[in-house]
């Protein structure tokens, strides 16, 4: 934002359309800079609470998982409490380093907006969701899902090497164990590692595939059925009817890929929405969630490693599931580049925009309107009762004046 010529010259570029991700809201400062006013959002994720919140979206914490949230959409009364917490925390934080951001902005560019203001404008919100897969959410029109956007599910171009097809091919079960770019396994635990080497010696009828990042190790070196390697061709290991589970850390993208590919799963969240993404998966039946410090235990690994194997309901279910993905009534890359043409073409849309985001607590959640619905019941029910009791007062006062002159 220093660079006040390189400003002038992105300004003079006219740019028709910019494309961000919110997750950072720091474009927006950039955006207003150059003056562009049309922009569209990208998720990373399948959702961002602190974005959700700025939008208007309703984001209903008694059954719907946060972006951080460690449960599933069935929670008991402590688990709905927790998850609300966490989903008011998370987007307590980023929105205020969005906040800090903006601030440090303003001090080279004093009128521009602040990223609440501008995030909302935005002509489209793509988020990295499938609906079929994701827990259900309320959600506005302007909010595009096109989430499996770069797996390649044609498995006949996922074509295996041979060294590794070779591999497949030496036993019947085959796991492939990978916990991503950022969780190094050649930095887990000790004690994580000792806990695998005991399930991979107690089951040699298995060939373990593991994404280590230090394959020059020795300590799988006596073990036959252990195949170390820093890289490892993972969608078209998951296409390979050969492979039989995958064991993951939940990061959304091996999600989609072991979905779409039809594959179960032994899902080890590490970190940020991996929980959550474990949680969705698992509601279709083809996957088993377990704690990090689960590794530890190499019987219980062991047991759910087996299970799931053993287990065809978890094959089964990853077959229906990757069908109904792979034949989904519109396709999230055409449907990306029709929807930015068009934000393209037409810029701003605010006939898209949410008036709830306007709107105070009060009237958000009706509260003005109960309270004149509970005064029109209060006010009613008086005068109920105060006819009802002159009626009665009516009615046994005649009825004691006529025994009264029967008397006399």
């Amino acid at each position: 934002m220093s660079e006040k010529n390189l400003i002038e010259q992105m300004k003079n570029e006219n740019f028709d359309l910019a494309i961000t991700e919110p997750f950072d809201t720091c474009a927006y400062a950039f955006f207003e800079a150059i003056n562009i006013r049309a922009h569209v959002a990208v998720y990373s994720c399948s959702r961002l609470d602190h974005v959700s919140e700025v939008i208007g979206q309703p984001v209903p914490s008694s059954y719907l998982p946060g972006m951080l949230s460690t449960f599933g959409d069935k929670m008991t009364i402590w688990e709905r409490f927790w998850n609300f917490l966490q989903f008011k925390a998370t987007s307590y934080k980023f929105s205020l380093i969005g906040d800090y951001e903006y601030a440090a902005a303003k001090q080279f560019y004093p009128n521009i907006r602040s990223w609440r203001e501008v995030l909302p404008e935005a002509t489209f919100i793509f988020t990295n969701q499938i609906p079929v897969l994701d827990f259900p959410s309320p959600t506005f029109d302007k909010m595009i899902p096109i989430g499996g956007l770069s797996v390649q599910t044609d498995k006949k171009a996922l074509v295996l090497e041979e060294k590794w097809s070779k591999g497949l091919g030496l036993r019947k079960k085959n796991v492939l164990i990978s916990f991503g770019s950022n969780a190094r396994s050649d930095e887990m635990p000790i004690e994580y590692k000792q806990s695998l080497l005991e399930v991979f010696q107690s089951m040699p009828d298995t060939t373990f595939i593991w994404k280590y990042e230090n394959p020059e190790d020795t300590f799988t070196n006596h073990l036959d059925n252990v195949y170390l390697s820093s890289w490892l061709p993972q969608n078209e290991l998951l296409a390979d009817s050969r492979l039989t589970v995958f064991i993951t850390h939940g990061g959304l993208a091996s999600v989609f890929e072991l979905a779409m590919l039809g594959k179960p799963a032994i899902m080890i969240p590490v970190a940020a929405d991996q929980t959550r993404n474990a949680e969705m998966l698992k509601r279709h039946g083809v996957a088993v969630v377990l704690s990090k410090t689960d590794l530890a235990n190499s019987d219980q690994l062991r047991s759910v490693i087996e299970n799931v194997i053993g287990d065809s309901s978890y094959q089964q279910n990853a077959n229906r599931l990757a069908e109904i993905l792979r034949n989904q009534p519109t396709n999230p890359k055409e449907t990306l580049v029709k929807y930015v043409e068009f934000a393209a073409r037409f810029g701003k849309l605010p006939s898209l925009d949410n008036y709830g985001r306007h709107q105070s607590f009060v009237q958000y959640f009706f509260l003005d309107v109960i309270a004149i619905i509970a005064l029109i019941a209060v006010v009613s029910s008086y005068i109920f009762y105060r006819i009802l009791k002159c009626a009665v007062r009516k009615y046994f006062g005649s009825r004691c004046s006529e025994v009264k002159n029967k008397k006399e």
